[in-house]
């Protein structure tokens, strides 16, 4: 939508007009800037099957009278190629059931100087179509439609989207719907926008451009950025992972490269995503108010089985924009951080889900990231959510769907700014036919032999994969990204070993660029939820003889707590001449957790089982010193407990075992249990035995 936000988040400035937005106000109804002069669009009852679409096209076309009154037919939204302009091939299913719900659609130029209005110049033009034999169903102005309002925007460095940048996928509980599913390729995702940068690294796999089409120039290529950062929160991986790990992104580019387009241009966009058999179309744009060929538009793709999401609008106002406003999409509102209504979101009647949509992390074009608010940026949550659901159930209807957004979304508050409540990704699939996948959640960490680095050293990363239990997993894969301060990657993959290791080397050399390096491993397994860890390293002048005193080792290592699962640690601190950055602690030989502070708590570890740990300091230069002394401790023996029915309003411990459902299972995370149906709906909190 048009006025997101973007967040100024790196020091790098670019051109100012790289991504430039034309600055609309407000559309005013009735204003000259509210539509396109000198264009309307007109819809015809089709007549007979024995008086062609062809031949009303050619009668248009030919018109001698329309042309002495200074109308032109310069496009057939179902015509056949009349050599006058060219038009999208429609499947013949697909075009009947638009024309029985739209009828002809052309649209007509004419002078504005030739006419006192443009209510002059529509009764002019309905008046010699009626003569023509015509039956005019509506005649309409060609209405502006708009991505954003914005002078200039900045990308974000990609060091900055590291660390825990990920509050609106938490928000939604993607990662626990990763449990059921990641996405499926076989779901189609039409963004109609400005195009989409299908070169981007996080993206490129996924975007479809076979399957795209641009209706306001000869590419699909997103030279704007609205576009690309819509399709990186629906679906892309690496830095930064949309709600959808996999999935097939089409471009329907319906917006130009200064965010702008038409009415008409978004209805055959509407149309060609329906012909292609897109399971959703996401629509982050608005303008222009209610129109008739817009609603005929989602209503033909609805009724083909098309789910239509979009965002409700930026002016903070009382009522939902159109297209949010037609009965036929999900109107999708934004939220901050804190569950809060984001300013700018448009409220009111109509409202069916929020999402995050403040300070959003995501793709930008030329391989960068950038961070943007606006409902724009809520509403791909929701068509990523949606493109889940169909992976799980690729028969969901688009009702269906609506229906299971509604009762399953989070509460958040008053139904006239919140709607239905903040959307819930896990709830939705598993309530869409989604089968939860138990026990199956990766851990990854990564570390560096050192943290400071000169020009010809190697740089040795190693990541370590282990699942919930803490046990290694084999054959996992890890792909390593190190990214440049300048924001370039280098990439390389590597499979776990029997310990659960995968290692990758990188040789500097005398150009390596000075600065600091942010270092991510993604984790993939079959069968698991993928995983994520990120460090950084630093690249120092030196050559040679810098730091190489070692801190001294921590002290006086106790166990200060434990259960079933976890051991809780605290130390005496260690001295360094330059200083310490960082405390390592190891079970056995196996690094379990690295913290700044002098306590820790490892957890993932096997009830009633002798843990025998250690802690080293490390300071800026990567030196390490001597371990502390060890401390062996066994592990709680678990719930001893009789086995009881569960209830709500009861406080569990990690290893409680109850009854539900006729399953027995076993508490994962201490919590008050809530309402409903926790046990076999919230993994996170009970695991099935």
């Amino acid at each position: 939508m048009k006025r997101f936000i973007s967040s100024i988040l790196m020091t790098t400035m670019l051109m100012a007009t790289l991504f430039a937005g034309a600055a609309f106000g407000s559309p005013v109804q009735g204003q000259s800037a509210d539509f396109i002069e000198g264009q309307l669009v007109v819809s015809i009852a089709e007549q007979s099957d024995s008086y062609s679409i062809q031949s009303t096209d050619d009668l248009l076309i030919h018109s001698a009278s329309l042309a002495q009154s200074g109308f032109a037919v310069t496009n057939s939204l179902f015509g056949q190629d009349a050599g006058t302009f060219s038009v999208q091939s429609l499947d013949s299913d697909v075009k009947a059931a638009a024309i029985e719900k739209m009828g002809l659609v052309y649209l007509v130029e004419y002078s504005v100087n030739d006419y006192a209005s443009i209510d002059s110049a529509k009764q002019a033009l309905k008046a010699k179509l009626e003569n023509l034999g015509q039956q005019v169903r509506y005649i309409s102005e060609n209405r502006k439609m708009y991505a954003l309002e914005t002078a200039a925007v900045q990308d974000v460095s990609v060091q900055a989207i590291h660390n825990n940048q990920r509050w609106h996928y938490d928000m939604i509980k993607v990662s626990q719907a990763w449990g059921v599913t990641t996405g499926s390729s076989s779901v189609r995702i039409a963004v109609l926008d400005t195009g989409i940068d299908s070169n981007h690294p996080s993206l490129s796999n996924l975007v479809n451009t076979s399957l795209g089409r641009s209706f306001v120039d000869s590419t699909t290529l997103d030279r704007h950025g609205h576009g690309t950062h819509v399709a990186g929160t629906i679906a892309s991986y690496g830095p930064v992972s949309g709600v959808m790990q996999n999935a097939t992104l089409i471009p329907v580019k319906v917006l130009n490269d200064s965010g702008n387009g038409s009415m008409y241009g978004i209805q055959q966009g509407i149309l060609h995503a329906a012909n292609i058999r897109a399971d959703v179309i996401n629509m982050s744009l608005g303008g222009g108010g209610y129109d008739r060929g817009m609603d005929e538009a989602i209503q033909t793709a609805v009724s083909l089985g098309t789910i239509v999401v979009a965002a409700t609008g930026n002016e903070g106002a009382s009522s939902i924009s159109y297209p949010a406003a037609y009965s036929g999409s999900i109107a999708v509102g934004s939220v901050t951080s804190s569950r809060t209504r984001s300013s700018f979101s448009n409220y009111g009647a109509g409202l069916d889900v929020m999402a995050p949509g403040s300070n959003i992390y995501s793709t930008s074009p030329n391989g960068q990231y950038r961070s943007m608010s606006g409902t724009s940026m809520a509403t791909p949550h929701v068509a990523g959510v949606l493109g889940l659901m169909r992976s799980v159930n690729p028969s969901l209807t688009p009702a269906a769907a609506r229906t299971i957004l509604r009762n399953t979304a989070q509460p958040a508050g008053n139904a006239n700014q919140y709607g239905y409540g903040i959307v819930d990704a896990h709830a939705a699939v598993l309530a869409a036919g989604g089968t939860p996948q138990p026990n199956r959640v990766t851990t990854t960490t990564v570390q560096t032999d050192k943290t400071v680095y000169q020009r010809g050293d190697n740089i040795n990363i190693t990541a370590r994969v282990t699942d919930q239990q803490g046990n290694a997993l084999q054959g996992a894969s890890v792909n390593f990204t190190l990214t440049r301060p300048n924001g370039t990657t280098v990439t390389g993959a590597a499979a776990t070993n029997s310990s659960g290791v995968a290692a990758w080397s990188i040789t500097s050399n005398a150009q390596t660029a000075l600065g600091t390096y942010q270092i991510s491993a993604n984790t993939t397994l079959s069968g698991y939820q993928p995983s994520t860890a990120n460090t950084t390293i630093q690249f120092s002048a030196g050559s040679g003889g810098g730091d190489t005193q070692a801190p001294t080792a921590p002290g006086n290592l106790i166990s200060t707590g434990k259960t079933s699962t976890s051991v809780s640690l605290s130390w005496s601190a260690s001295t360094d001449n330059v200083g310490v950055t960082a405390y390592e602690v190891y079970n056995g030989s196996s690094l379990a957790a690295t913290v700044a502070n002098t306590s820790a708590t490892v957890t993932g570890l096997t009830a009633n089982t002798a843990y025998t740990f250690t802690v080293r300091a490390m300071d800026a230069a990567g030196n390490r010193s001597a371990a502390s002394n060890a401390v062996t401790v066994t592990t709680d023996s678990g719930s001893t407990q009789p086995t009881t029915p569960w209830a709500p309003g009861v406080s569990y411990k990690i290893g409680d075992e109850v009854t539900y459902g006729g399953a027995t299972y076993v508490c994962r995370q201490a919590h008050t249990s809530m309402t409903g149906w926790e046990p076999s709906i919230v993994p996170a909190l009970w695991l099935k035995k």
